[in-house]
């Protein structure tokens, strides 16, 4: 059975390793957060770099966390995503991730196209949208962008596939597909707010309190993020909303406990002889 989180809770989980986050990501991921939860395209851009794919205001490394069976799938796209970028200067491809029980509430598709800027270098400009319908749906998806998957009955072959497209193939393209109308542009978070609430997130005010004001200040909707429902999702395996590439000395700032499972996030530069859930020993 699904567990939906609620995205006030969701959004209270991520606030204790965004305090660690550089302000320039911190404000993608607020601004992530807004689009998820009303269901709005979210616009962002990777940077193609020594041959690998980075955060674009950060240039961070994408480091998705491969112990997973969805870590996994994530990586392999990654991979496949890494390469079409590498062999070629422009170029539109979609990925298609169904909802996954317990993980991902809903299903989820992303745009990516080839940029190339007049010094040869290259980037991609992403757009997610999320869609509420039956995880089913992303097949007949799949079957109207390449027939060879009309057969295809389990949603989770497309985990790892990308779909080539006609360049000219845009957002409006995008929403007729998965069958949402064009809304109007409803208004954004301005860059003060935005601003406001990371000088808030930095100065280790209570999450929930955070939380409960970006509800009331309209920053969190009503929908469920992409990685809600498990706290195991609140580690980097999604090539989407947690980028943040979250490391210090010691190696990764998120850590799951032996014991009881359940994510930890300790301080930056500091280390934890306890689970901050279960209280069991994780000293190594």
């Amino acid at each position: 059975m699904t567990y939906i989180e609620s995205p006030l809770k969701t959004i209270e989980k991520f606030i204790p390793s965004w305090r660690y986050t550089q302000p320039d990501r911190l404000s993608q991921e607020i601004i992530s957060a807004f689009n998820e939860t009303h269901r709005k395209p979210d616009e962002y851009k990777f940077k193609f770099k020594e041959n690998r794919l980075v955060d674009f205001p950060t240039e961070t490394e994408i480091n998705i966390d491969t112990s997973t069976y969805l870590g996994k799938k994530d990586d392999e796209l990654l991979g496949v995503l890494t390469y079409w970028v590498s062999e070629n200067s422009s170029g539109t491809a979609l990925w298609i991730s169904p909802a996954y029980d317990s993980a991902y509430p809903c299903n989820k598709i992303t745009m990516y196209r080839i940029e190339e800027t007049s010094s040869s270098e290259k980037s991609t400009f992403n757009v997610t949208i999320l869609f509420d319908t039956p995880k089913e749906n992303t097949l007949e998806i799949a079957a109207n962008l390449n027939p060879v998957f009309a057969d295809v009955r389990d949603p989770e072959v497309l985990r790892n596939k990308l779909f080539v497209v006609d360049e000219k193939f845009g957002l409006s393209n995008l929403l007729e597909l998965i069958g949402i109308e064009a809304q109007g542009s409803d208004t954004a978070p301005s860059r003060k707010i935005v601003h406001q609430f990371i000088d808030l997130i930095r100065s280790g005010v209570r999450p929930r309190f955070i939380a409960e004001e970006m509800q009331k200040n309209g920053l969190i909707g009503e929908f469920s993020v992409s990685c809600g429902g498990s706290t195991s999702l609140l580690e980097s395996n999604s090539l989407t909303l947690n980028l943040t590439g979250l490391e210090d000395k010691y190696g990764s700032l998120s850590f799951t406990c032996p014991k009881c499972g359940a994510v930890n996030t300790r301080p930056f530069g500091q280390l934890i002889s306890n689970c901050q859930h279960c209280g069991g020993d994780v000293r190594c």
